[in-house]
């Protein structure tokens, strides 16, 4: 059984908790210049009690804790296996903690213990009765499930996720968060065989993927039409001036990936209104993990992983996690193919309950010769096939001694977290980051507007991008009782800095025409172009921003403001010219939301909230581009019964994008600032348990996308009225998930989805229209020790993609700019534990 060691006063290193305090303080005195706590007045803070009003219905036992250690703020550790089947007749009143405990377990054979810095443990009545004195501490290891077990960071059992950081940067429920949110859990990548972050989000309601999940190189995505923010741990990734230099982040090291849609500058600062995407990382754990795997699937793909973690020491102060993986594998397209490193050692000091340091660390390594992805196709024989033969998948345009594709990253960073008492607690995140990315493709090109795929001309370039990105967010977290009103303040500052550089060859125009139904190559000598563009850009940017989530009986409301300050400074120089631009922003954003909790787990919500993102460039009179500013009005509903795997987010939204550029009309070379791009929408997305073993992921998205304001382009083209590039209007999928229940096939299982993606536009003037299309996915896996205890550990899992083969256009920008989606890819993956 999963274990959580929390260790008692009396056993913690004497020498080590003074030390704690002062990291604490220095840390707390770095972030906000305020004096710390000493221990002595945590203890006393500890120890005092107020009653609050509760209404917790009658139900299981375990539910009924979990409700109340979330209403009183505590700590609630408890033997998951203990209480199963166990009931409580509820709560109906006002209570001290220890008098809620006493309530809710009358009758069950079980009591609280209060631990050390105010923790509380649920065991025997024995055992609880054998602690000299209810404020003692317990020198012993408490035990619970995972599943109840969970906080923002820890694994989750099953496809629910409850409690997120994403929306609040504190540990909240999901459903008592006035913001769409989707996770998607650890189980549920596993259970869908999930290889890159964009595969993992294609049951995501309002997320698509652009180009079909044929890149190699980038997750390319959209979130309620726009490109989202990329965050992993809560710290914003790097990207470049380009967006070359953006990390891929691997799925195998992740504990979870959130989405949270809709403006999120208030806790984020500059980013697209659509949302933003962030990724959990597996972290050291008390719990014992021995994990490898081995993989092999369909285009000679081989995959090697590990994951080990644990205690180092028996006191559970010290606990490491170590995550690794190599792969090699072609791919559908000729002469494409990937070899790729990934390791990421992460170690745990917990030198008391109060504090705890993560250092995180990262290394990966991506070599893709044939340029990283799906090749760059002609409309002609891809979209259009009545006049040209369709083209196959697998059709190669660029050179296989040129095309190549390489990528190096690494972050190293630290979180730190210290509780000065139940009231208060400090948090520091601190990461540095590099990536080193280089494209080297040949690409065709259309002689005529007729663009035959048998006569194509074809040109070299390459275009390297590098970026280095420090960034640091501190927090400090309050929680205090004002009259019959109870807060969870959040008060923060944040910093980022990225120095990024990039160089654009010319282009190197090929002598030969290229046939490609008929491929011929090697009529290049492979000479990278010289450089003809280079862009150095710096991007720092402070904020500092205040939430306080304010409950009151069974009203929630949330409300934040932020202010920032933005700098950007870019600095181009080509062979014929050079240019420098300053750009120094500051903008206000924040959020309001306001939810109603009924006792049947149904949350209804409104939230307004706003975003800016800084805009690089000057106007045709010189002036810099303000920032462009966003805004969202969303209403929805939440549905999640206490103690249930059910998550139920129906929301409807209307945003609005302002300061957008557009042509300018007095001189179509420049561009001016008076665009605005309106999306409006309606979400749907559930996960239910609907019986023992049988789980369901179900979702629906409705976007009407619009550009509402728009100048007309040189050629006289104007968009206005046209929709957003990559936005379908309706977007459906389901997937169905079964573990066999009979004893006799135990540890049988399997999952069936389908995908539906509706027609859409790949450029904003809306020439190239890609029909909609569905796919199908599914699973199946066994687990041996189920049945053979002498195979305990070992699982396997066959995983499908894609099954029926369904060739369909992903993406299409231009005439000569067009992208098949992926094919169906088969893996098959043997696990085994220890």
């Amino acid at each position: 059984m999963p274990t959580r060691t929390t260790p008692s006063a009396a056993t913690a290193a004497p020498v080590l908790r003074p030390l704690s305090h002062a990291v604490a303080g220095a840390l707390l005195v770095l972030a906000f210049g305020l004096p710390a706590a000493s221990p002595a007045r945590a203890q006393a803070a500890a120890g005092s009690a107020a009653a609050h009003a509760y209404r917790i219905p009658a139900g299981p036992l375990d539910a009924a804790l979990d409700r109340f250690a979330r209403e009183a703020r505590i700590t609630l550790t408890y033997d998951g296996a203990s209480l199963r089947g166990l009931q409580s007749t509820g709560l109906n009143g006002s209570y001290t903690v220890d008098a809620g405990l006493a309530a809710l377990l009358a009758g069950s054979g079980m009591g609280a213990v209060r631990l050390a810095a105010g923790d509380y443990a649920v065991r025997a009545v024995a055992a609880a009765q054998s602690t000299p004195g209810a404020a003692q501490p317990l020198p012993t290891v408490v035990v619970k499930e995972r599943a109840e077990a969970e906080t923002a960071l820890t694994p989750v059992t099953g496809n629910v996720a409850r409690v997120s950081r994403v929306g609040t940067k504190t540990d909240t429920s999901l459903k008592e968060t006035p913001q769409s949110i989707s996770v998607i859990t650890r189980d549920q990548l596993d259970a869908q065989g999930v290889e890159s972050i964009a595969e993992g989000l294609r049951y995501t309601p309002g997320v698509v993927m652009q180009y079909g999940n044929t890149d190699l190189r980038y997750d390319w995505l959209t979130v309620r039409g726009f490109v989202p923010g990329r965050y992993l741990d809560g710290l914003r990734l790097p990207f470049g001036s380009r967006g070359y230099s953006q990390p891929r982040i691997e799925p195998f090291g992740l504990e979870r990936i959130e989405v949270l849609k809709g403006p999120a500058s208030l806790l984020y600062g500059q980013a697209a209104p659509g949302g933003l995407v962030n990724m959990v990382s597996k972290r050291p754990t008390t719990e014992t993990v021995r994990e490898v795997e081995l993989q092999y699937g369909n285009n000679n793909r081989k995959q090697l992983g590990i994951d080990l973690g644990g205690q180092i020491d028996e006191q559970g102060e010290l606990s490491y996690r170590l995550v690794g993986l190599a792969r090699k594998s072609d791919t559908a397209y000729d002469y494409v193919s990937e070899e790729k490193t990934y390791f990421a050692p992460s170690l745990t000091w917990r030198p008391d309950a109060a504090t705890q340091l993560t250092l995180l660390a990262q290394y990966q390594k991506i070599d893709s010769k044939g340029g990283g992805g799906a090749p760059v196709l002609t409309a002609n024989g891809t979209l259009y096939t009545s006049v040209y033969p369709a083209l196959s998948r697998s059709t190669f345009a660029g050179e296989p001694n040129f095309d190549r594709f390489t990528n190096e990253q690494y972050f190293l960073g630290y979180e730190f977290e210290h509780r000065f008492n139940d009231s208060w607690s400090v948090r520091q995140n601190l990461r540095f980051g590099e990536v080193r990315a280089d494209t080297r493709r040949i690409q065709a090109a259309c002689l005529s507007a007729a663009c035959n795929p048998a006569t194509l001309a074809r040109y070299a370039w390459a275009f390297p991008e590098t970026s280095r990105m420090w960034t640091i967010d501190n927090q400090l977290q309050g929680k205090l009782d004002l009259g019959a009103t109870r807060h969870t303040v959040l008060l923060g500052a944040d910093y980022s800095s990225e120095r990024s550089h990039y160089e654009e060859s010319s282009l190197s125009i090929l002598g030969t025409l290229f046939n490609a139904y008929a491929p011929v190559y090697g009529n290049y000598s492979g000479a990278v172009p010289p450089v003809a563009t280079r862009i150095e850009q710096d991007r720092d940017q402070f904020g500092i921003y205040l939430q306080d989530q304010i409950r009151l009986e069974r009203w929630t409301l949330v409300a934040g403001g932020r202010y920032d300050w933005a700098d950007t400074g870019t600095r181009t120089a080509t062979t014929t010219a050079r240019s420098s631009v300053s750009q120094r922003d500051s903008a206000f954003t924040g959020r309001l939301g306001l939810l109603y909790s009924f006792d049947n787990g149904i949350t209804p919500y409104v939230s307004y909230s706003t975003s800016f993102q800084p805009t690089v460039g000057t106007s045709r009179t010189l002036e810099v581009f303000k920032p462009t500013k966003g805004k969202q009005t969303e209403v929805g509903v939440k549905y999640q019964p206490d103690g249930s795997r059910t998550m139920v987010t129906l929301s409807a939204y209307e945003m609005t994008q302002q300061n957008v550029t557009t042509p300018d009309p007095l001189n179509t070379s420049f561009n001016e600032q008076t665009g605005e791009v309106r999306v409006r929408g309606l979400e749907l997305e559930g996960k239910v348990q609907l019986d023992k073993g049988l789980d369901l992921i179900a979702s629906y998205a409705y976007t009407d996308s619009k550009i509402t304001r728009a100048n007309a382009n040189g050629s006289g083209v104007n968009t206005t009225g046209n929709r957003l590039a990559f936005v379908p209007r309706n977007q459906a999928s389901a997937w169905l998930d079964y573990t066999v229940q009979d004893a006799a096939l135990a540890g049988l299982g399997g999952g069936l989805g389908a995908r539906y993606l509706g027609e859409s536009y790949g450029d904003n003037t809306n020439l190239y229209h890609m029909p909609g299309v569905t796919l199908f996915d599914a699973a199946l896996r066994y687990d041996f020790g189920k049945t053979n205890a002498q195979l305990k550990g070992l699982r396997m899992s066959l995983n499908a993609s894609n099954i029926f083969n369904k060739t369909y256009v992903a993406a299409c920008l231009s005439a000569a700019g067009c992208y098949y989606g992926d094919g169906r890819s088969v893996y098959l993956t043997m696990k085994y534990g220890w």
